[in-house]
């Protein structure tokens, strides 16, 4: 089965919503007891589904989340300076 990338969004009352890495216009919406995972808000996932196609397979993406977290941090602080 193919995986993609995707962004946790945001936690609504019901529902997860992420979006497609690479694509925005790509939206996932999970109900949350179908999200079994943990983690947070602007966290990079693997998603696929899963073998029975009952539901989702997820994998956090912890080093690539850093990484781009940390590249964001260092935009920020170069636009304050200048």
């Amino acid at each position: 089965m193919n995986s993609t990338k995707y962004v946790l969004d945001r936690f609504d009352d019901f529902f997860v919503v992420l979006f497609e890495k690479d694509n925005k216009a790509n939206k996932l919406v999970i109900l949350k007891d179908k999200f079994t995972i943990d983690a947070k808000e602007g966290d990079l996932l693997e998603v696929q589904v899963n073998q029975n196609k009952s539901g989702y397979d997820f994998k956090l993406l912890k080093d690539e989340t850093d990484v781009t977290r940390q590249r964001l941090l260092d935009l920020i602080e170069s636009m304050n300076k200048e």
